[in-house]
């Protein structure tokens, strides 16, 4: 399964798409430009490409558009050939950070399965955006590193397939979200070396190893043990093969003991991952357990409902084992 709907909503905006077709009229929002997330496509909402990359696409947004009111962007398609890969949109942007000054929002490919497989969805790093762009608050990306963008003694130090160059900095980025069907463990690697100190939500999608997810244990230890992201409050982990292990270990987490709200959906969850948040640290704390996308039996799902009553436990989505355990967001 992929992602199958374009969001409607971003960043607490509603969101607009400025028209890929150049003949089309430029929608004008009530409130102005920064009343909305805006989305920029080069496959129209007609589903017809207009022969512009996305530069050229940008370039007009900007030119009937007030960028130094735009407060969040999506982005979609890069061009109208799609075997062409997505090394223009962090670039793009960072190219015109001036004309989007109050610019806090930011979601890259955000593209539907019909558009394509994420799996195909190769990304470079992301790292132009983040130093063009010093008060950006919120970075989704979707998609997976494209191993030819790093450097040989990134690759040397173990950041094999990195989207965020290691130990990248940033004074005000906020929320992280990583969509992947498979996150490359040089990724993951990578964002536990950054410096995020405003960090208050981080989001990852670790996959399946069929499409690159080769993370471990091992690779999430910095997010864990608390050592990274002293503000963070909410910590995802989810649409893992081995998200047993993952329970396992978040049950034991000194992290834990300071989140608000912690995501285990997505994935592979079964009783043994849930018995192990039961027989470790005391959760009541926490506003919200996603649990969502699950393999859990009846008799346990009735135990996670009594065993913290002031906490919102998602167990939506439960899935038959009897084929076998599937991760929700893979190929």
């Amino acid at each position: 399964m992929s992602f199958q709907d374009h969001i409607t909503e971003f960043a607490g905006l509603p969101v607009l798409t400025f028209p890929a077709d150049p003949e089309a009229a430029v929608p004008v929002p009530e409130g102005g430009a920064g009343a909305v997330a805006w989305r920029l496509d080069c496959r129209g909402e007609d589903d017809e490409y207009h022969d512009r990359d996305f530069a050229e696409l940008l370039d007009a947004f900007l030119d009937h558009v007030d960028g130094a009111r735009v407060r969040a962007l999506v982005t979609g398609l890069w061009t109208y050939a799609v075997d062409i890969e997505n090394d223009r949109v962090a670039r793009d942007l960072a190219a015109v950070a001036d004309r989007l000054p109050a610019l806090r929002s930011l979601f890259i490919s955000e593209l539907v399965e019909d558009q394509m497989q994420l799996s195909w969805l190769f990304q470079k790093p992301v790292t132009p955006v983040l130093a063009a762009f010093p008060q950006l608050e919120e970075l989704w990306l979707r998609g997976t590193a494209d191993g030819a963008a790093i450097s040989e003694s990134e690759r040397m130090a173990g950041y094999d397939d990195s989207l965020v160059e290691p130990e990248t900095k940033h004074a005000a980025l906020r929320k992280l979200v990583m969509q992947s069907g498979g996150l490359p463990a040089g990724v993951i690697r990578a964002i536990a070396t950054c410096d995020f100190p405003e960090l208050t939500h981080l989001e990852i999608y670790l996959g399946s190893p069929e499409y690159g997810g080769d993370g471990t244990l091992e690779d999430l230890a910095s997010f864990l043990d608390g050592s990274r992201f002293p503000k963070l409050r909410h910590l995802g982990l989810k649409d893992a093969e081995f998200q047993d292990e993952i329970a396992a270990a978040v049950a034991q987490a000194p992290v834990v003991a300071r989140l608000e709200t912690l995501d285990l959906s997505l994935g592979t969850l079964g009783d043994e991952g849930a018995a192990a948040l039961l027989a470790g640290q005391p959760l009541d704390h926490l506003r919200r357990l996603d649990l969502s996308h699950h393999y859990l039996s009846e008799g346990m799902r009735e135990r996670l409902r009594q065993a913290w009553p002031t906490v919102e436990v998602d167990l939506s989505d439960h899935q038959d084992p009897e084929w076998g355990r599937y991760i929700a967001v893979g190929e």
